[in-house]
């Protein structure tokens, strides 16, 4: 697999918490203290639904978003609120929000999946997931707030899609709809060049888009259309082209392709460079370590790629994808030692090969 090509892929709950204490009242009677909104119950909150998680428990995450107060959003859109009663509409909506389930295809996959960091942005709190999977990292920023004396994710940022999740929904409803009731609407360029882009021409898309920016760019689609076609039309040109979309797109979105990139060209330069510059969003997270480590095994620095692979194994649980890039650049350095002995810890995490 072009492990650059997977950036075209998109990615996203909880056993809620009794955050809530009692204490006695009067005799067989107790009141709830009020659940207060800070950094310890806002981590607590998340790192459960990351736990859960881990025992394939997709509802946790599914669950802890707030769908009402998403669906109050699209409202404001009387168009799209209006796919609500066309067949199909609610059921689309439902499918969006099933982050728990995407996630969990992620860790059957031999992916992971955790909590990462938590910051207050004035008065909104903020948790940041981080997914992995088949070398793709994605992160999703939450925000966190409480209903019905419960915490919940009101909404979420995710870095693969450039948008919130909001965001996405509204807009990709609105373009279904347009499609089906005003085929002649602006709407048509846009599958015009998703068409132009799963055809393979991408200089073709790339017009397409450009031509009708000013009315198409609302759309998260337009983006995700625009960077996958920048890439696969010219890589060479690639970050030149992304550094003139800096006052246009979210700079996590930006940030968030040019690092997928920089590895996967074997640039850790590049790579490191990025990763230093996701750190003040996402917070310092192992994974990154990982993706250096491509980015020197893809540039054929399998020695620098093992040390970063080693240092990995002593912070995270081993996944999948590090064993097999570890075994690998030690087959390339032709240590049979380190590669039978790498073998074996995999033997016994994953079981015996077939």
């Amino acid at each position: 697999m072009n492990r650059f090509s997977c950036i075209t892929v998109l990615i996203f709950g909880v056993f809620l918490l009794a955050q809530t204490g009692c204490h006695t009242k009067n005799a067989g009677e107790t009141v709830s203290e009020a659940l207060v909104l800070n950094e310890a119950s806002v981590s607590e909150f998340a790192a459960n639904i990351a736990n859960n998680l881990l025992y394939d428990n997709a509802s946790a995450l599914n669950d802890a978003i707030d769908k009402e107060h998403i669906k109050m959003l699209l409202s404001e859109n009387s168009i799209v609120y209006s796919g609500f009663d066309v067949k199909g509409g609610q059921a689309y909506f439902e499918h969006s929000l099933q982050l728990g389930d995407q996630v969990e295809q992620a860790l059957n996959n031999g992916g992971e999946f955790n909590f990462i960091h938590y910051y207050l942005d004035g008065s909104t709190h903020h948790a940041v997931f981080r997914v992995y999977n088949n070398y793709i990292v994605d992160f999703y920023d939450c925000e966190v707030d409480t209903v019905n004396g419960k915490m919940m994710i009101e909404d979420c940022y995710v870095y693969s899609l450039g948008t919130k999740l909001s965001e996405n929904v509204k807009y990709n409803m609105l373009y279904n709809l347009l499609l089906q009731t005003n085929p002649d609407s602006d709407a048509r360029w846009l599958k015009e060049a998703e068409e132009q882009t799963v055809a393979g021409k991408h200089q073709e898309a790339l017009k397409t888009l450009e031509a009708h920016r000013e009315a198409l760019a609302d759309y998260p689609l337009f983006y995700q259309l625009y960077i996958v076609n920048l890439y696969q039309h010219n890589p060479k040109t690639f970050i030149a082209k992304m550094e003139t979309l800096s006052d246009q797109i979210d700079p996590r979105y930006k940030l968030f392709h040019e690092l997928h990139y920089y590895y996967a060209q074997g640039d850790p330069e590049g790579a490191e460079k990025t990763v230093n510059s996701l750190i003040p969003y996402t917070g310092d997270d192992p994974i990154y370590l990982f993706l250096l480590g491509q980015a020197f095994e893809n540039g054929k620095q399998y020695d620098k790629a093992v040390e970063c692979y080693q240092i990995l194994g002593q912070s995270m649980p081993l996944f999948w994808d590090l064993w097999q890039s570890e075994m690998h650049c030690y087959k390339m350095l032709g240590d049979t030692a380190a590669l039978r002995k790498c073998m074996m810890r995999g033997d016994e995490e994953f079981g015996p090969a077939e």
